[in-house]
């Protein structure tokens, strides 16, 4: 229990089977997370399994609350959950975004809180079920190598680099991506001005190509973050949307309207840009 970050510790005693929520503040905005998920985000250790008495040791970020609620029935529906994990006296796991999922997503879930299940074993051990999506993940210590896979500037770099292209979504979400690739780039130029990497010409050269890769991703979510932004048309509100489903009806009743002579005058010239294209 390394993290500075994260709160005291706090021994939460269980006699049953127990809902942990794990959900982010109201007051925090998601931008704030974007540090936070570059590590864990709570940590849990076993001090106790009985089968009357379990207690935990729980440490979670600032910007986070715990719930201690009774446990519900579920769905049994687990695709796309985070595999569970059994832990006995002594043991426990840290709470982590997946690599390569975006953060965006990552607040959202967060935001609605996270829940998993505490239970007691017929072999002494603690279960604990996850019961949200594997965009985040109950990693025990033991097989946590985050801090051993390199620099976490260059682990991060990629892991945004590796996240698949999401642009159906709003443009606060297309900001929260550009904010968190700017960051990165930020962490790569102290990384490399340091004078200990300096010397390691493979490192540089690695660096510069993640930052060149950084800086043409910005620049395509970039556009399609002002596109989204943008007024499309000065007679009508900033703010207004219209789906494709209403554009196709309008242009219906154009074509209904028009003379018949006007609609294939306009197809052959749609035609006839297309040929130059």
């Amino acid at each position: 229990m390394f993290e500075p970050l994260l709160t005291q510790p706090k021994v939460i005693e269980v006699t049953e089977k127990t809902l942990f929520v794990v959900k982010l503040c109201d007051s925090v905005s998601d931008f704030s997370l974007l540090q936070a998920m570059g590590g864990h985000v709570a940590e849990c250790i076993v001090i106790a399994s009985e089968p009357n008495y379990m207690g935990v040791l729980v440490r979670i970020h600032p910007f986070l609350t715990l719930d201690i609620l009774p446990a519900v029935a579920h769905s049994d529906n687990t695709l796309g959950r985070s595999s569970s994990i059994e832990r006995c006296v002594g043991q426990g796991f840290r709470l982590f975004s997946a690599l390569g999922a975006s953060p965006a997503m990552c607040a959202n879930l967060l935001r609605q809180g996270l829940s998993f299940e505490v239970s007691y074993l017929e072999n002494g051990d603690i279960a604990f079920c996850p019961l949200f999506e594997s965009k985040w993940q109950l990693v025990a210590l033991e097989n946590d190598l985050r801090l051993f896979g390199g620099p976490i500037e260059i682990r991060r770099a990629k892991s945004i680099l590796a996240r698949q292209l999401d642009l159906d979504v709003n443009s606060e979400s297309l900001l929260l991506e550009l904010s968190e690739i700017e960051t990165v780039r930020n962490d790569l130029r102290h990384f490399v001005s340091d004078s200990s990497h300096a010397r390691h010409r493979a490192l540089v050269n690695e660096v510069s190509e993640l930052d060149s890769q950084l800086l043409q991703k910005k620049q395509l979510i970039s556009r399609y973050y002002h596109q989204a932004i943008e007024r499309p048309n000065w007679q009508r509100a900033a703010n207004h949307v219209e789906n494709n489903d209403d554009l196709l009806r309008k242009l219906a009743y154009y074509q209904l309207l028009a003379p018949q002579e006007l609609n294939t005058m306009v197809e052959q010239m749609f035609l006839d840009e297309t040929q130059i294209v």
